[in-house]
């Protein structure tokens, strides 16, 4: 008897599109917004060194990686949760406080990943678009929340892919007056330089999400931490898989808060040269590029799919955002080396002359 596993698929997962990402390393990879630089100098042997028993489970809880990460961010291991990357994080989130018949209000153009998880989670997802494609239209996403259904909010910020930096009391007031769970995913914060994190211990609404993977350059190990208050922490645990992070990952996590200071060399580095980025793209014709407070620049040129086509060709990989509310079609770039970045600026200068 034939079968077709398809008939078996949830409706839901039969009309998802999966999140694509491309392997190319033969490229200059400047579309995933990740730190380029290498880990500091004796880290990658200092965690060789330790000799990790593999042949054993991780510490589930990750005690001294949330004690580190505890003294990191000034908080209590407490009110810290650890995942495999923030992807998981949204998911144990949605799992928690979502679900069929409750809502997740998000702020197009966002983060891809929170409405895969809500769709996986069955749970609805209410779009409030940033104002002028930028800014949070925190008057609607208030509205949004008063719906009985709404349980959570997401702001990621600053924001992927448009760079925006939302105004602390905006978010402060979502979290005081919508009631709701509100996550602020604040991935690309070592870059902006500004948290809610000392805000979470006076609401117990307010959950903040972090990751490794950005200025830590740990995008290949998979490594993320939620804080918030112990008692909502705790209601998160509960949907957690008991091994979820690794102890490799676990083990480096601890390792890299030894290297603070080197760590914010590399911050200091990119940050000036995304402003190099953001100079070059800024003197060319008919291209508009947004301000931004991460590691990465939204730009648009008059033609992204040949501009993206074009710089492939010429060895460059950069994220064709496709069509994103209100701006139209825009490509994102992160910062590479500055030996990369230089090419990439004589790249689009060349483009940019051949086109005019």
């Amino acid at each position: 008897m034939e079968s077709n596993p398809e008939r078996f698929v949830r409706p839901g997962v039969r009309q998802l599109i999966p999140y694509e990402t491309k392997h190319m390393p033969e490229c200059i990879k400047l579309d995933a917004n990740e730190n380029p630089f290498p880990w500091p100098v004796g880290m990658q042997e200092t965690l060789f060194k330790g000799k990790p028993a593999f042949n054993r489970y991780p510490d589930g809880m990750g005690q001294e990686l949330r004690t580190r990460i505890a003294k990191y961010t000034k908080t209590s291991p407490e009110g810290i949760l650890i995942g495999n990357g923030s992807d998981e994080l949204i998911q144990l989130i949605l799992l928690t406080f979502g679900g069929l018949g409750k809502s997740l209000i998000i702020h197009p153009p966002t983060f891809g990943m929170y409405q895969i998880y809500a769709r996986l989670t069955e749970t609805t997802v209410v779009e409030v678009p940033l104002l002028n494609g930028l800014d949070l239209d925190t008057e609607q996403m208030l509205k949004a929340a008063q719906a009985p259904e709404a349980h959570v909010v997401v702001i990621c910020n600053p924001n992927n892919p448009t760079g925006s930096q939302f105004p602390r009391d905006e978010i402060l007031r979502l979290v005081r007056e919508s009631g709701k769970i509100v996550v602020v995913d604040e991935a690309y914060a070592e870059f902006s330089e500004e948290t809610l994190i000392p805000e979470s211990g006076n609401y117990p609404n307010l959950v903040i999400m972090r990751t490794f993977s950005k200025a830590f350059g740990m995008a290949g190990l998979r490594l993320g931490y939620l804080i918030g208050q112990p008692e909502t922490i705790s209601l998160i645990n509960r949907v957690r898989p008991p091994f979820n992070v690794n102890s490799f990952s676990q083990k480096a996590g601890i390792l890299a808060l030894d290297y603070l200071e080197e760590y914010q060399n590399q911050i200091d580095q990119i940050k000036v040269e995304t402003q190099k980025l953001q100079y070059a793209l800024k003197l060319l014709p008919k291209v508009t590029v947004y301000p931004t407070r991460a590691n990465f620049i939204l730009f648009k040129p008059e033609d992204p799919d040949l501009w993206a086509s074009e710089l492939l060709k010429r060895g460059f990989l950069v994220r064709n955002m496709g069509e994103l509310p209100i701006l139209g079609k825009c490509l994102r770039i992160s910062s590479g080396m500055p030996q990369e970045n230089e090419e990439f600026i004589r790249a689009v200068k060349e483009i940019s002359t051949r086109q005019s």
